[in-house]
């Protein structure tokens, strides 16, 4: 790529990017606060996160705190590189402006075969619709879907070595990635996950090697560490859920559950076992050194979300 470009990408106005991503931002002076995090601070092309003594420029916040891979980060701050003062118009979300593969070959195999999720629930998946390829990268695209069914962005993963991850621009700020059982609402439990890789290897696990259920529950990945997700969820799904985090073993995974534990949120902790990292790294553990419990899952007629089926009967709890 580039060097110029990538200058460019530094001097964007970091600001006027996070208001029209629908990040909340309060001026103060020439200067912007994160509405939910007091200590940190925006100027025109870097940021101060004072309470992490962290700061960098335009491009390192968006890898940082907003999981989009380097070369994407540059490719959305371009444009913001010569704005005027007022606040560039927001990119509204199109799944339709995504060039898909029909041929999902690729990702099958990456999920199978790298990741170790099992073939029933990819196709399960596919035929959903909550799985696609896009054709130039062949990333694989996890859609958002909001609480009426509408798609509202995608998270993107990579099926390189590199292990890219991000977020497709114009995706609805507090939205995920997510599964729901059953579909038509009336969850107990909200479980956060730090990536869709992390909540699908969830699923594998607990109910071919732990012969849990799935009902009355609905898993969101938050694609990194947000706690503006958990909110939103809890906002338009109803503030009576229980939540659990499911987020990984290390430093990162800690200063969420201390900011939702700050926010006064009750949670359950399930965070994997802690001899590994992340739910996949246990998912992959597992299926090396036991046998499965075989399962299937079916479609109804109506083609909507349907929940898990072990022989003809539907789960029907999933213990926490």
């Amino acid at each position: 790529m580039n060097n110029e470009i990538i200058r460019k990408a530094r001097r964007a106005n970091l600001a006027e990017f996070l208001q029209g991503a629908g990040v909340p931002l309060v001026k103060c002076g020439r200067r912007h606060r994160h509405k939910e995090h007091n200590s940190l601070i925006i100027t025109e092309n870097s940021y101060f996160w004072n309470s992490r003594h962290e700061h960098g420029n335009a491009i390192d916040y968006l890898v940082r705190h907003m999981n989009y891979g380097f070369i994407e980060a540059v490719l959305a701050l371009v444009p913001h590189s010569e704005l005027s003062p007022q606040i560039a118009p927001s990119k509204v979300f199109d799944m339709a402006q995504i060039e898909l593969n029909d041929n999902l070959h690729k990702i099958r195999e990456y999920l199978h075969k790298s990741r170790q999720i099992s073939n029933d629930l990819i196709e399960f998946l596919i035929r959903q619709k909550l799985l696609a390829q896009e054709r130039q990268t062949n990333n694989i695209i996890f859609p958002m879907f909001d609480e009426c069914g509408n798609c509202v962005g995608a998270e993107v993963h990579g099926v390189t070595p590199k292990r890219f991850k991000g977020v497709k621009m114009g995706s609805k700020y507090g939205c995920g990635f997510n599964l729901r059982f059953p579909d038509s609402g009336g969850y107990d439990y909200a479980l956060f996950f730090e990536s869709a890789i992390d909540l699908l290897s969830f699923v594998d696990f607990k109910r071919n090697h732990e012969k849990k259920t799935l009902n009355r529950c609905i898993l969101v990945s938050m694609a990194g560490l947000k706690i503006n997700v958990i909110k939103h969820t809890l906002g338009v799904f109803g503030g009576d859920l229980r939540v659990v985090l499911c987020v990984d073993n290390d430093e990162a995974g800690q200063s969420l559950k201390t900011a939702v534990k700050q926010a006064e949120i009750p949670y359950i902790d399930r965070s994997p076992n802690p001899k590994f990292k992340d739910w996949n790294d246990q998912l992959k553990d597992c299926k090396l050194h036991n046998k499965p419990i075989q399962r299937l899952m079916k479609r109804g007629g109506s083609g909507k979300y349907k929940p898990f089926l072990h022989g003809d009967d539907e789960f029907t709890q999933l213990t926490l």
